[in-house]
This record gives C-alpha cells, structure tokens and sequence, in this order.
C-alpha cells in the first residue's frame, strides 16, 4: 500500500483498472495542491487521511453517473474538485473546468502541466460571462460546494443541452434545498431525475442529485449582475 492507502483500497474495492498509475498521479496532485495551499490556501483540508477521504474518494463517487457524457463542465472547480479527480479516471471524457478566481485556475493548469491530463480545460471566468458563449454546449455538468441548489440551478442549467445533466454534490440538507429550487428547476425546463445516498466515511451520507434538462431554455438565463447568487429565484 502506499501512503494514499485509503484511495488505493477505495480503487481497488471499485474495480478500477492501472490503479499503480492512478495512483501515482493522484500522490503528484496531493503534493502539488499541498505546496500551493502554504501560498494561495486552496483548502482547509490539509491532513492526508482527509484528503484522501473528502477530495478524492467524495469527488470518484460520481463516477458511475457520468459515464454516458462526453463533454462535461464544472463551475467554481476551485481546487479542482470532483472533475480532476473524476478526469484522471476517464481520460476519454473531456472536463471544461470553470473558476472567477484567476489563481484557482492557474493553479489546476500546474496541475494538468504535471499530470499530462489531455482531457482537461481550464477558463478565468465568471459563470455568466462563460454561459454566453457556451450556451447548452455540455451533456453534463457537475457541482460540488459551490452554491445552494437555486443559485447552483440557475448557473448551470443554461449550458446543458436537452437532455443533459447537472449532477451536484451535496449534503443532509438537499431536501430543503431541492424544496426552494423547483420553480427555477421548472423555468429552466427541468426535473429532478433522481438523488442517490452514499456513505462518505464513519457513516456519514452524502447525495448525489441529478437534474435532467427536459428541454431548451431561454438564453435570458443565468441573469447577470451575480443576481443568481444575490436574488436567487425560489419557491
């Protein structure tokens, strides 16, 4: 076993094939993101058994959900969680990686320099600014720790295709925040296609939640002027 002892197990429980390689790149991210927190503080995470635990293993347990998409979008990546983790394990499927603080992204451009990722692509951004010009060009989008779901609903909806995906990482208070989201879920010509639980570590629940985009929505949306986050449309 390695030092990443916890994920190797997780990888080899999950039947994950090259796992010596896996594992050697996720030890080159792991170094890489602790040399940058003592400059830039990436994440309060800094303990090796927790980041094993809370990035890596929490960011894999979407992987069985993404495996029908090719082109997948992440806004406010930050740190580069869950798609670089999720991109080092599908190299087939290409991750556009969304950040508004330039630093973030100069930092997950290190990270696809050392890894030799290929299916990675990073953009400076505001999510606004990015959705104009990519108006429902992914088949899935991913979220995790970036906003409550009506906030979270309104950046990333717009940029899916019909039928496409977002899949968002939250905690045990997802009904209260799905309760809040259906009228913009509804505005943007969506449902809620399904939530699945699973356990994270010493029996804490996580969920994923899946939104299914129904149909082609309004290019009115997301608004400007940060009014998703601000004035965030609920009921």
């Amino acid at each position: 076993m390695t030092r990443l002892n916890l994920l190797e197990k997780y990888l080899i429980d999950n039947k994950y094939e090259n796992i010596p390689e896996l594992i050697n790149k996720f030890e080159i991210y792991c170094d890489i993101l602790l040399e940058w927190n003592n400059k830039f503080n990436l994440t309060s995470i800094t303990d090796i058994e927790d980041i094993q635990i809370k990035h890596f293993i929490d960011s894999l347990s979407a992987n069985v959900d993404i495996q029908n998409y090719s082109s997948i979008c992440d806004i406010g990546c930050g740190a580069g969680f869950p798609s670089i983790p999720l991109a080092i394990v599908n190299p087939d499927i290409n991750f556009t990686l969304i950040d508004s603080v330039n630093k973030k992204i100069t930092f997950i451009e290190e990270i696809i320099k050392n890894l030799c990722i290929k299916n990675v692509t990073a953009y400076h951004s505001r999510i606004e600014d990015f959705s104009r010009s990519n108006f429902q060009k992914f088949d899935c989008c991913i979220a995790r720790a970036v906003a409550q779901m009506p906030t979270l609903a309104e950046y990333t909806l717009p940029l899916l295709r019909k039928n496409g995906v977002l899949i968002a990482y939250k905690g045990i208070n997802y009904k209260e925040e799905l309760d809040i989201s259906k009228k913009i879920i509804c505005l943007l010509n969506s449902k809620i296609d399904y939530v699945r639980e699973y356990i994270l570590s010493n029996d804490e629940k996580r969920y994923l939640i899946c939104i299914k985009k129904i149909e082609n929505c309004s290019d009115k949306y997301p608004r400007g002027g940060n009014k998703p986050r601000l004035q965030p449309i609920v009921g």
